[in-house]
Parts: structure tokens; sequence; C-alpha cells
């Protein structure tokens, strides 16, 4: 009973898309702010509330839909090979590791006034 496991660009992507997604994030809330920062000011707030909202929501929905097809997955292939359980593994840490980046990237924006 020999089981192989191949590799495939589907796999790689599944596995980095927590990463992808945290970073996609992080680069349109910085982004947001140094734009909105240039405007004028009587604005700023509001504008930069919307966007951390809008920006977080998505990336929470793509982490989730991530989420759910990794355990799609699971229940569909629940006797894989070894390296494909780790794949697995290495995909649910490296969700709650975005989880966490995501609530690290919105902090300051929370916390800090806006342009300040």
């Amino acid at each position: 009973m020999s089981h192989t496991f191949k590799p495939s660009l589907g796999n790689l992507l599944l596995v980095l898309a927590p990463l992808l997604i945290w970073f996609v994030h992080l680069t349109i809330v910085y982004a947001a702010e140094a734009l909105i920062c240039i405007g004028p000011a009587a604005a700023a707030a509001t504008m930069m509330a919307c966007t951390i909202a809008l920006a977080t929501a998505a990336a929470l929905t793509a982490l989730l839909l991530t989420a759910w097809t990794l355990h799609r997955g699971n229940t569909r292939h629940a006797q894989s090979p070894g390296s494909s359980r780790f794949l697995l593994g290495v995909s649910h840490l490296l969700i709650l590791l975005s989880l966490l980046g995501i609530a690290w990237t919105i902090l300051p924006a929370i916390f800090l006034p806006t342009c300040a």
C-alpha cells in the first residue's frame, strides 16, 4: 500500500494563499493610509475607516474560503499520505498566522489618529 505524494501548483497555492491574503491586506491598508493622507484632512478619518473595514472584511472572507476549501479537501481525502497531511497542517497554521497578521495590521489604524 504505497501512496506517493504528487505536489502540484494547486497545493502550493493553497499553502501560500493565507500569506498572500495577508500581504494584499497589509498593502491595501498602508497604501490607503499614504494616499488618503495626501488629500484634505476633512474626510480622511471616514475614508480610512471605510477602507480598513472593507479590506479587513475581504481578507477575512478570503481566509474563511481558504479554510473551507482545505476542510472540504481534507474530508474528501481522509486517508491521504503523510505529506499531504503535513501540508494541511501547515496551511491551517498559516491561516492562524495570517489572522494574527491582519489583526496586527489594523491595530495602529484603530488606536492611532488618522494621518498623525
